[in-house]
């Protein structure tokens, strides 16, 4: 049964398979709906996009930090989508999902554009199918698409469908079905148009077809798909041929059956798709094991088994298969090789799930119990029957296990269990079973019946396996898959030929080609000898001119050596100068804040409240001469402070130690001006006590307010000044030329040494002005 057909069935191991081809399919269609806002983020999120097709989840999740809301907002959905798309998802993969979901429910929706709000729906109503179950999930999805169906949309609606599809098992008939959906997408991509989209929503109905049992519609439907395809000139033509294949395989038909899948091998090859070539490998061994055919069936999962390893969602098929293998290797009576080949695949693979478990269970009890260590065989049959409690109905696994085990029962004379597990492996829902595993069946029925006594029941069950085996085992149909076979090996011998003719001509022209090239290669000798002849006559002449150039150019060089290293004892003098200038703000700025640690120290220890305020005067104006010093040794520039961001840093200090709570804003505009050393500590102390005093005494009771700082280029060689707050002003009769204070002599004299004018008034709050030229060096 190809495996398309058990896609996302709920508790189907076979639908682990194909996750990882599914999760890129996803990843695919997501990043079609996801058009990008811009260059950069499109790259990031394309990014993301790989790095989840190739299950590489941290890389993915690193990229957060480097995204804004919006962009975040939608890597968050394709990573909840990657988890709960999952084929086989467990619960830590739900739980996984759900976080991330939760994660982009918390950024705000004014962090998006309109188009992307709509997300919220969609993220509630994938949560919903986690958190209260499909039914509610069906509501919200329901729900969503209707608010958001109006032409022009469809890409969107479809997409909606599609996923929702993803979410509803395959059985599923309650309400809204994975069948309604698909017809959903088809009726979508015939209204924009879309023709290749529409070609695989109409092959996922047959598939689903495929699947219930409805073999004759889904007949049709491939039949037709396939011309459309070729049509089309679609390179995915050898997964219809794959389809039709396991079609014909279901209803005992081995002679097209096999056709098919001869065509599924070679289109793949035609493509280079390679992909899936070991699941077609696995195909033809198995319809060879079938049809009775060990020889071939060996050769086959050999191919397989080549290229094949035992991880993610193969792992499972692997141990079907290898089990596959050693029983065919039995029937050519190699049964040491077929237990050693089980051993070694145990010894290097781990069984991943119950199923995986159980193949490898069957197997090795069957191979123990050809070879006659009942004992071995017992303990291995024992570990299988405690398994099917946790083994689900509608998947071939369960059908090999009941089968095996009920054979077990049989070489044990317990004829009655035989029978109840024959008929476990039966009652397989319809699409399960194929024609050949149900012939098998009966056959083994018919035997417990004979044996238990009703042989009334055993006729049954012989002439039905006698049915299916005529309609298999005909023999124009055996001549027709000899014929088949015989085709293909003359057809791979005709290619070898024709490869090999290919290869001797190939060696007739290199022959060909090797005897020109050595009588040109002689000629071209001959000349090279004359050629080399005058070369070195004017090499002689040469190297006499040269011996002349070489005397004059040591000289240059002698000259050369000794600018060379005057130069490099300067820039050597110069960093060391400059790295001592560095080492001096660096000690200055630690003694600053020495010192300044020292005040503070000191002023927890005073009780006049007038010292202490005193004190902490001194400790800002301190810290107001360290940022200097700070900036001076950190930056390359060791003479001139960048105001813009000295002044920035001044006020936020000056903001978190006084305004603490918050009252006061304080807007800046500052000149993108560098100042020495000597004019930017008096501007800094100046800024200082202004803004000290609009925090202290312009607003009281918790008023809020206002405090502007600007610095900006007056006329030319000009720098001005201005710090204003919106307060309560000065007192009333107020002069500052008459009023003496330690801060107002303090910015006085500062601007006195900075060669300016200053200025103070009172209107709507106290406004000082600082007029200074700029000092040029």
């Amino acid at each position: 049964m190809p495996r398309e057909y058990y896609l996302n069935r709920t508790g189907n191991p076979r639908a682990e398979l194909d996750s990882a081809s599914w999760c890129a399919e996803q990843a695919l269609r997501l990043s079609d709906v996801l058009k990008y806002e811009n260059g950069k983020n499109e790259a990031i999120l394309l990014k993301g996009d790989a790095f989840l097709r190739k299950k590489e989840i941290g890389p993915a999740i690193n990229l957060m930090g480097t995204l804004h809301d919006s962009t975040r907002f939608r890597l968050l959905i394709m990573l909840g989508k990657h988890y709960l798309f999952r084929t086989a998802r467990s619960k830590k993969d739900l739980d996984s999902s759900l976080l991330f979901f939760e994660m982009a429910n918390k950024i705000a929706p004014d962090q998006l554009s309109e188009k992307w709000r709509p997300e919220y729906m969609h993220i509630k109503a994938m949560c919903s199918f986690i958190t209260e179950g499909l039914p509610q999930s069906k509501n919200h999805y329901q729900q969503m698409i209707d608010k958001i169906s109006y032409p022009g949309n469809e890409e969107r609606e479809a997409l909606l469908w599609h996923d929702l599809a993803q979410l509803i098992p395959s059985r599923d008939s309650t309400g809204i079905t994975r069948m309604y959906c698909f017809e959903k997408l088809i009726s979508l991509f015939r209204k924009t148009g879309d023709q290749e989209k529409e070609i695989d929503a109409l092959k996922d109905v047959a598939v689903m077809n495929l699947s219930h049992g409805r073999l004759d519609l889904a007949e049709s439907q491939l039949l037709n798909l396939l011309e459309r395809y070729k049509a089309f000139g679609n390179r995915k033509l050898h997964d219809v041929y794959d389809l039709l294949s396991g079609l014909y395989r279901n209803k005992g038909d081995f002679s097209k059956a096999l056709i098919y899948s001869l065509k599924t091998i070679e289109s793949a090859a035609a493509t280079n798709d390679t992909t899936r070539i070991t699941t077609f490998y696995s195909r033809m061994a198995n319809m060879f094991r079938e049809l009775g055919q060990p020889e071939k069936s060996v050769e086959w999962f050999g191919k397989m088994f080549r290229e094949r390893k035992f991880t993610g969602s193969t792992n499972l098929y692997m141990f079907r298969d290898a089990g596959f293998l050693a029983r065919e290797l039995i029937k050519l009576k190699k049964e040491r090789e077929a237990l050693a080949f089980l051993l070694d695949i145990k010894t290097k693979n781990n069984p991943i799930g119950v199923y995986a478990k159980a193949s490898l269970l069957g197997s090795l009890a069957y191979c123990y119990h050809v070879m006659n260590q009942h004992q071995q065989a017992d303990k291995y049959y024992l570990e299988l029957i405690s398994l099917t409690g946790e083994l689900q109905k509608n998947n071939e696994i369960t059908t090999d296990t009941h089968y095996e085990i009920g054979q077990y029962f049989m070489d044990e004379r317990e004829y009655t269990k035989a029978a109840a597990f024959f008929h476990k492996a039966l009652n397989a829902s319809s699409g399960i079973n194929n024609a050949s595993d149900i012939k098998g069946i009966y056959l083994m029925l018919y035997k417990a019946y004979a044996a238990i006594g009703d042989y009334k029941s055993a006729n049954i069950y012989l002439i039905r396996n006698k049915e299916i085996s005529d309609s298999i085992f005909t023999e124009n149909k055996s001549r027709q898959i000899e014929e088949l076979q015989i085709q293909y090996e003359t057809a791979k011998k005709e290619k070898d030929i024709k490869l090999l003719n290919n290869q001797n001509q190939l060696q007739r022209i290199s022959v060909e080609q090797a005897t020109k090239t050595k009588n040109i290669t002689l000629a071209f000798v001959a000349l090279l000898l004359i050629i080399v002849g005058l070369l070195y006559n004017r090499y002689i002449i040469k190297q006499r001119s040269n011996r002349k150039l070489e005397a004059n150019q040591k000289e240059l060089d002698q000259k050369n050596l000794f600018l060379e290293t005057l130069n490099a004892d300067q820039d050597k003098l110069l960093k060391e100068k400059e790295w001592l200038i560095k080492e001096v703000h660096h000690r200055v700025k630690n003694n600053l804040q020495m010192v300044t640690g020292l005040l503070y120290s000191q002023s927890m220890y005073l009780e006049d409240e007038t010292a202490r305020l005193a004190v902490n005067d001194s400790l800002r104006r301190m810290q107001a001469m360290s940022l200097i010093h700070q900036k001076l040794y950190q930056d390359e520039n060791t003479t001139t402070i960048e105001m813009p961001a000295y002044i920035d840093d001044l006020v936020r200090y000056l903001h978190e130690s006084f305004d603490t709570n918050n009252q006061i804003v304080f807007e800046q505009a500052i000149e993108p001006v560098c100042l020495d050393v000597s004019q930017a500590i008096p501007l800094g102390l100046i800024i200082t006590e202004c803004v000290v005093n609009a925090i202290k005494y312009a607003f009281l009771n918790g008023q809020k307010g206002v405090v502007s700082i600007q610095l900006q280029c007056g006329t030319t060689d000009q720098l001005l000044l201005k710090i204003s707050d919106n307060g309560i002003g000065l007192p009333a009769g107020f002069h500052a030329m008459e009023h003496h204070s330690l801060g107002l002599d303090l910015m006085q004299g500062l601007t006195r040494q900075l060669k300016g004018s200053f200025l103070i008034e009172s209107n709507d709050g106290v406004h000082v002005t600082v007029r200074f030229p700029v000092l040029i060096k």
